[in-house]
């Protein structure tokens, strides 16, 4: 069994260890708090943040290290500090602890696609993102993938699941768009998040060759508009129908996760209908 340190345990890193540790993996799992990840799960209390925290309280002989952390702050300041800067502090820590993972994945998201025509982007598409959650996420990789370690970048779309009820709570609300020009959107639940890392893992503890980037997003990309009007369908009893301005300024774009599904991963939930019907049937409706 291996050894693994999951940075950034909460919704998908937490999820990951627990996964990790019914396997008979050895999991050490590291969170700002110091509340229980799970049993048999070793709590590591720290802020990647703030070296201090760190110094002198990595597990020896890590086979895997997985990065997940969420920045408790929307912001370029927040970014940085918790998607490049943490990084960093890992790295750094690893190698002067004379560290050598067989493999460090690094959890990125689609905001690093800055396209907003429709355009479908996969793992090749050149990126230019101009704003700053794109732009740090992209640093931070670059970060991983330039280091002296063996690196792979997952990037997640939308992710949505038990919790992560944004879309739904808008829908209530008679959330609404133009359906035309379409405004595409890309998502991934939560559960095949954890999926795509634990397939990941396992391909690379089998031998297989893994790149150093994989796109993870449902398999059907959807117009924004088609998405509210069958969550206001399914709902049924919504307020009034109003315009979603911000929903003009969001990326558009149709994610292609085709390298991930030729190395083998089938999608829990291949399209949103699927996951958001069984979180809404879950909610009473």
């Amino acid at each position: 069994m291996a050894r693994f340190l999951i940075v950034g345990s909460g919704d998908i890193g937490g999820g990951l260890a627990r996964s990790l540790k019914q396997q008979g993996h050895d999991v050490w799992g590291m969170r700002r708090s110091e509340k229980s990840i799970g049993e048999g799960i070793h709590t590591i209390s720290a802020d990647v943040s703030d070296m201090e925290t760190l110094i002198g309280i990595l597990p020896e002989r890590i086979d895997y290290v997985v990065y997940c952390v969420a920045s408790p702050e929307f912001s370029e300041e927040g970014y940085d500090k918790y998607y490049v800067m943490g990084l960093r502090h890992i790295l750094a820590l690893l190698k002067q602890n004379h560290e050598s993972p067989k493999r460090i994945f690094f959890v990125s998201s689609t905001s690093v696609y800055p396209h907003h025509d429709g355009a479908v982007v996969n793992e090749e598409t050149e990126l230019e993102p101009t704003a700053f959650a794109g732009r740090k996420m992209l640093e931070a990789e670059s970060t991983l993938l330039h280091s002296d370690f063996t690196g792979t970048v997952v990037r997640f779309s939308g992710i949505y699941g038990p919790g992560r009820t944004r879309l739904i709570n808008q829908a209530k609300k008679g959330a609404h768009c133009d359906p035309e020009p379409d405004v595409w959107t890309n998502r991934i639940h939560r559960d095949d998040c954890i999926g795509v890392l634990s397939f990941l893992i396992e391909q690379d503890e089998k031998g297989t060759a893994l790149d150093s980037v994989y796109l993870a997003s449902d398999p059907t990309p959807t117009p924004i508009f088609e998405v509210f009007e069958w969550l206001k369908d399914r709902i049924g009893d919504v307020e009034p129908d109003h315009d979603v301005p911000e929903v003009t300024r969001r990326g558009s774009k149709r994610c292609d996760s085709s390298r991930l599904v030729k190395l083998g991963y089938r999608f829990k939930y291949k399209d949103y209908q699927q996951g958001y019907d069984e979180i809404l049937t879950e909610m009473g409706y």
